[in-house]
């Protein structure tokens, strides 16, 4: 067995452990058998090349990694790594939310001040800021290929898009008939759910 060869199997067998899947956890994402994983991580055979660079992205590392031999404190500082860079994505998302909804709280307070009579209308600006909000938590979520939490937000997204027109219509032009936006939502809806599905079998 040549030393490439072992050192796929050990990092792969090590970063699995490390990110506490089972095999047949790490075999559902790559679309293999678990009695395949386990011979990958024997040294019995080797995953090619299009799937090395499935696994390097799951494991959030570069192929060349995959093939290098690296001590156990090397690999527990590369997934200490990707957990703080997680963490700081979080943060910076929340942070984006938080900016978004300071300045909507801005938008309604100036124009209370300035023209009270509008500030019963201004109040929109809230729910205005909520899909904008959801498509910064789904851009977080699908960098981070988290697909449950990108399907939450994105229908979120979707759902309060319409939420923010029928409001505008209803309330502010007075339409009767603006209830019929949500129907558009429903083949969205629907698109959404399969294009995610999709998602989780890989």
């Amino acid at each position: 067995m040549d030393s490439i060869s072992q050192n796929i199997a050990n990092n792969i067998l090590r970063l699995r452990k490390l990110n506490n899947w089972t095999q047949n956890d790490l075999a559902s994402k790559v679309n293999y058998s678990d009695k395949t994983i386990s011979k990958w991580e024997r040294g019995e055979s080797v995953p090619d090349i299009t799937t090395l660079c499935l696994l390097a992205d799951l494991f959030k590392v570069n192929v060349d990694y995959l093939t290098k031999n690296h001590t156990d404190k090397e690999i527990e500082s590369t997934l200490g790594n990707k957990q703080q860079l997680l963490i700081r994505n979080l943060l910076i998302t929340i942070m984006l939310c938080i900016a978004v909804y300071l300045i909507a709280t801005i938008v309604f307070v100036y124009t209370t001040i300035n023209s009270p009579i509008l500030a019963s209308k201004y109040w929109i600006s809230f729910i205005v800021a909520f899909p904008i909000c959801c498509a910064i938590v789904t851009y977080y979520a699908r960098a981070t290929k988290r697909w449950i939490a990108a399907l939450i937000s994105m229908s979120l997204f979707v759902w309060g898009t319409l939420l923010t027109f029928f409001l505008l219509t209803s309330i502010i032009y007075n339409l009767s008939n603006s209830w019929m936006l949500f129907l558009i939502g429903v083949p969205i809806q629907a698109a959404i759910f399969i294009y995610y599905f999709w998602k989780f079998k890989i």
